[in-house]
């Protein structure tokens, strides 16, 4: 079940965990998205090293993403 949040100022979108494979330069690619922390953690996790989790904003259906 999606329990992640609609953004309050950003319609089509919303809030949540972000899993990014990190380069040189932040923010990085897009991996996955999450609606709870630990759910993140474990994917960012399970994916090895490069991978990090950060709470941001997806827009819902794309890869487009905000960190916060």
């Amino acid at each position: 079940m999606d329990t992640s949040q609609a953004h309050p100022s950003n319609a089509g979108w919303v809030q949540g965990w972000l899993v990014l494979r990190v380069k040189q330069d932040l923010p990085g690619d897009f991996v996955s998205f999450h609606a709870h922390a630990d759910q993140a953690q474990a994917d960012a996790q399970q994916r090895g090293a490069g991978h990090q989790v950060f709470h941001g904003s997806r827009k819902a259906g794309t890869n487009e993403f905000i960190v916060d």
